[in-house]
This record gives C-alpha cells, sequence and structure tokens, in this order.
C-alpha cells in the first residue's frame, strides 16, 4: 500500500510523465552503463531498480541480457516502463518496505531515487536486504555544483529532501551528466515535467514558473541558442 505522501508524488510526477520521458530521463545513461559495468550485469543476472521512472534503466539492463524489475508510484510512469522495457516487469510501488524475499535479486538500483521515501533509511536498508550481491547509490554529487540544482533552488528554494544514512562503499565514482537543449522551448517543457515544478505550478500557474525557470536558466544559455546544464552524480557502489 502507499502512503498519501507517495500518492501525491506520484500524480506529481505523473502529470507530465511522457515529457519527462522524453526530454529528461535519458540524461543518466552514462550513470546507468557506469553501474552496469561495475557491478557486472549480463545474462540471467537480477536486478531491481526503485524509483524507475519511464524504465530506461530497466531496457539497458534487459538489452544486457539482465532479468530487469522496476518499481514506481507513478502508475503513469510504470504505463511508459511497460513500453520502454516490454521484456521487464514493473509494479506500481512506493520506496520503502519490498515484498520480496531477502536476496532475491543480485543487483539493485536507486538513481536519484531514495531522497524520495518517506524513510531514505528504510528504503536503503531494504534494498540492502532483497539483494544478494550490489546495491547502486546514485544521487546529486555533494561536493560538485550542479547547473540544475542551481536553477531548482532559484525557482523552488531548497529541496529539504534528505538522503539515507549509508556506510562506506566499496567503490565512489563521479559521474558527469550533462544536459542539453537545443532551443528554450525544449528546455522549458524538460522543467516544467520535474515533479517537484508541478507542485509550484498549483499555486502560481504555468506561465508565471515558466518566467522563473528562463530567468534562472539564462547563465546556462550558449551562443547559438542552445542550454547547457553540467551536472555530476556521486555514485556509491555497495557490496555484500
Amino acid at each position: 500500500m502507499t502512503d498519501d505522501r507517495a500518492v501525491r508524488e506520484g500524480d506529481l510526477w505523473g502529470r507530465k510523465a511522457a515529457h519527462r520521458a522524453a526530454l529528461g530521463a535519458n540524461m543518466s545513461m552514462p550513470a546507468w552503463k557506469t553501474a552496469i559495468e561495475r557491478t557486472g550485469i549480463g545474462p540471467g543476472t537480477a536486478v531491481l531498480d526503485l524509483a524507475c521512472g519511464s524504465g530506461e534503466f530497466c531496457a539497458a539492463a534487459a538489452e544486457a541480457g539482465a532479468r530487469a524489475t522496476g518499481i514506481d508510484v507513478s502508475p503513469a510512469m510504470v504505463e511508459l516502463a511497460k513500453q520502454t522495457a516490454p521484456d521487464a516487469e514493473f509494479h506500481e510501488r512506493a520506496l520503502g518496505r519490498l515484498p520480496w524475499d531477502d536476496g532475491t535479486f543480485d543487483v539493485v538500483t536507486a538513481f536519484n531515487a531514495l531522497f524520495f521515501a518517506a524513510d531514505p533509511d528504510e528504503a536503503f536498508a531494504e534494498a540492502v536486504r532483497v539483494s544478494r550481491d550490489y546495491v547502486v547509490v546514485c544521487e546529486w554529487h555533494p561536493d560538485r555544483t550542479s547547473d540544475l540544482m542551481v536553477v531548482g533552488r532559484a525557482v523552488r528554494g531548497p529541496s529539504g529532501c534528505r538522503g539515507a544514512r549509508m556506510p562506506e562503499p566499496l567503490e565512489k565514482l563521479t559521474i558527469d551528466i550533462p544536459q542539453i537543449h537545443p532551443d528554450e522551448a525544449t528546455m522549458l517543457r524538460s522543467f516544467l515535467s520535474v515533479g517537484s515544478y508541478q507542485r509550484i505550478i498549483e499555486n502560481e500557474g504555468e506561465e508565471s514558473v515558466a518566467a522563473r525557470i528562463r530567468a534562472a536558466a539564462e547563465p546556462f544559455k550558449t551562443a547559438d541558442g542552445n542550454y547547457r546544464f553540467d551536472n555530476a552524480y556521486l555514485m556509491s557502489v555497495f557490496r555484500k
């Protein structure tokens, strides 16, 4: 069962799920490829992706031969994921207590996911419990300025979310994930597809929020009219 907070989050992210999938989801591809390489995901590997969104990591894992499963609290995202990765299995479910037995999956991944949980520590503990080998946690880098977060703080203020308290990982990796949009309209659609911006739109209206994004993103506009946002993830690889 999902709690009210999770249902609310799923609704916000589902409102422009197709835009998010088209314009923002594949930004994380460098992190997904690194996770596949570092954990040896291949034929027969059982993989669980937490907060899987529109399913692109599950598709990449399945392409490598894995048996991929994803969970997400947004019904709209789950429906997109089923189309993105038809060979994977998806469940509409909030982060937290998981329905699988200990050690069900070889690899459990969480890409910018755990801070969405009502209890991030429980979400991480559950990832460890259902993994028999690797857990990969990938979040915004705490020591590198990510341009998307600069815009987010200018428009939304501090997020107030926290990550899970985790032990020292086997390996830490910095993953650069630049995002480039060809024009202002595409850039705005990408930002406005994010659930946290949808929350502000409810109070202020889309035109007002778009104007604030446009102003905050101006420093990242290039001479040829593109928008380039440099960002970095910190990937923590744990092994049981």
